[in-house]
Order: C-alpha cells, then structure tokens, then sequence
C-alpha cells in the first residue's frame, strides 16, 4: 500500500513549508530496515489484530474503525515516520539555527504529526485487509477520537542498585499490577501527556466513508474482531 501522507489543513498551518515529506514504505523503510518490515502492525504477517469494524445505522458506506493498540502494534510504525519527517526537516534550514539542527519548539508537532499519520494509514490498511474501498477522500475526513496511550516508562534504578520487592503483611510478595493505559478525547491531549514516536497507542476513528466489494458479505453491525 503506497502512503500518500498528505498534510491536514491543520498540520499545514503549524509546520509551514518547510516539512512536507512524501513518505512511501520504500523510503520509510531505508531508514529503519532492523526494525520495520514495510507492515503498519508487526504483527504476523501484517494483520492488523485488535481491530473492529462496525457500520454505523443502516448506512452501508459510514463505518467505524476501533484499533485496539494492546494488540495491533504501532511502535514501529510511528518511529519509522518520526525518523523520516526528522531527516527531511535536518536538510532544512531554519534561521538562527547552524544547519541539520532542529528549532526544539517544533518536536512536538512532529510527534502530533506522527501520531497522525500513523492512525490514518492504519485505518486505511483496516479497511483494505477487510475488504473495504475507501472513498477518495476518505483519508482526509477521518475523525481520529478516544486515543489511549501507554502509561509513562518509570525510570530505571542506577547501575548496582537493586530493586526491593514489595511484601504484604504476611511477607509474601505483592504481585504488581499491570499499569493502566491513559485515555483522551483528542490526539492532542495524548500528545501533551507524552506519547512518544515508537509507543502503540489505541483510538476510534469515525466517519470512516468505504463501500465493501462486490461478492463480500454484508455486515449486519459489527464486522468481528481479527
């Protein structure tokens, strides 16, 4: 699936001309081949898991898409578009900063970009791997909602220094819980909370306009979890 990676009215008005990468999987994968194999998932095959598809009403053409970030691994995705729109945005330059140094108040667009970019290419692939035909423009009209990240990394104990094991009052070890994603309404607010390139994350995107093809069959509401 080749990326189009066209800018939104609103990223065109925060990062101005000076960022306008045309990312294909070739040139996005030259940069992170270790890593990223080309899939928009790593997971097996590139099957998007943790994804659901339901119609909304008796529309036929209105979907929307659920991708749960547990499942359907971002992290690689989204560092790969980060290194790239960070190599493009070094070759240019930007006035009172030496040459391949990047204005640090414009990090944070980049990551809101990358966030972006990454959920709308993954719904395209959800729609593509579930038989569906996006309209032409239905990239731009995605509404990309409910967003849950990671919770933050907790910072590692110094070298030589050993971690102690909580104990209950019987002196048994207190088995930790799993930390709970964070939730928001917005990208934004994600983004502000510190979600990084190379974390997965979870949304809703809605107003999702495809047709399923021909010979498929219909949905009477969810199309089922992958």
């Amino acid at each position: 699936m080749i990326f189009q990676f066209l800018f939104s009215s609103l990223f065109i008005c925060q990062v101005a001309s000076f960022i306008a990468p045309t990312l294909s999987k070739n040139s996005v994968l030259s940069l992170s081949a270790d890593q990223w194999q080309g899939d928009v998932v790593s997971n097996e095959g590139g099957v998007i898991q943790g994804c659901t598809l339901q119609n909304v009403g008796d529309s036929v053409t209105d979907w929307i898409i659920t991708i749960d970030g547990n499942e359907a691994d971002l992290g690689r995705f989204s560092e790969a578009i980060y290194k790239k729109i960070i190599t493009d945005a070094k070759q240019e330059r930007f006035q009172g900063f030496r040459p391949g140094t990047i204005p640090p108040h414009l990090e944070p667009t980049y990551r809101a970009f990358t966030m972006d970019e990454c959920a709308r290419e993954t719904v395209l692939e959800a729609m593509q791997q579930n038989n569906l035909r996006p309209f032409g423009d239905a990239r731009n009209e995605l509404l990309i909602e409910d967003v849950t990240i990671p919770p933050p990394r907790k910072k590692g104990k110094k070298k030589g220094q050993k971690k102690k094991k909580a104990k209950d009052e019987s002196g048994e070890p207190v088995v930790e819980e799993e930390p709970k994603w964070l939730s928001f309404e917005t990208m934004k607010e994600a983004i502000d909370a510190g979600w990084q390139p190379g974390q997965s994350f979870s949304f809703v995107a809605k107003n999702c306009k495809a047709q399923k093809l021909a010979g498929e069959q219909e949905s009477t509401g969810a199309l089922g979890q992958l």
